[in-house]
């Protein structure tokens, strides 16, 4: 059987990273080492593919739109119920800083900016959605991620999630609901990563949710 090298070295990367992952699905860094090692991947093309098949999407890439940097501070004064107001909450109840999730390498490319986008709005994605951050939302999340975004790493995160509740004797129902219903919010709504989230911190997070076409209620 012909295998090329690079192919199997890829692979060997993958699973690596992803049993790194499974030792300790909490960290971040873990996290991110799976989603280094799809990076050249097939499926990563793929899914550059679907998300510029979006207009919307095709022209932020195409004008390299970039956020502001990202002041929790600042965005803690904000009114109570705005996006950035929650999202500076959630970020500061977990003891998260934004530098933590920014990309500091250089965008030179469409990958590359894709990669960066998704990585800067992951967590507000989960202020929009209202999935929280323990185990069982973060595979509700990964649901909403797969369904918008076709993303490799949802895949690899929900296939982790899964093994780890199988692992542990952990109930499998209330994760496949969360991913069910996450999978359907992300069918249902606008691509979330095409639109500049950050310009609007003050806007409400319901009228967010309602231009996006996600549920007003959190997710239960």
């Amino acid at each position: 059987m012909n295998i090329k090298l690079g192919e199997r070295l890829q692979s060997l990367k993958l699973l690596a990273s992803l049993a790194a992952f499974l030792k300790n699905p909490g960290s971040l860094d873990s996290v991110f080492a799976v989603g280094a090692s799809l990076k050249d991947s097939p499926l990563t093309e793929q899914m550059i593919r679907h998300l510029l098949d979006n207009p919307t999407f095709a022209q932020l890439v195409s004008d390299g739109w970039r956020p502001q940097p990202i002041d929790l501070s600042a965005l803690q004064k904000l009114p109570a119920g705005t996006l950035g107001r929650c999202y500076a909450d959630q970020l500061i109840s977990q003891g998260i800083t934004p530098e933590t999730l920014i990309d500091p390498s250089p965008i030179s490319d469409k990958r590359d900016y894709i990669v960066h986008r998704l990585k800067e709005t992951h967590d507000i994605t989960h202020v929009l959605t209202g999935f929280g951050v323990d185990g069982v939302s973060e595979l509700g999340l990964q649901g909403f991620n797969l369904a918008q975004n076709r993303s490799p790493l949802a895949v690899m995160l929900i296939f982790g999630g899964m093994l780890t509740a199988l692992q542990n004797n952990e109930p499998l129902a209330p994760m496949l609901r969360a991913l069910a219903k996450g999978f359907q919010m992300g069918l249902d709504a606008e691509l979330v990563i095409a639109r500049k989230l950050e310009e609007g911190w003050d806007r409400p997070l319901n009228e967010w949710r309602t231009e996006l076409r996600l549920p007003e209620a959190m997710p239960s």
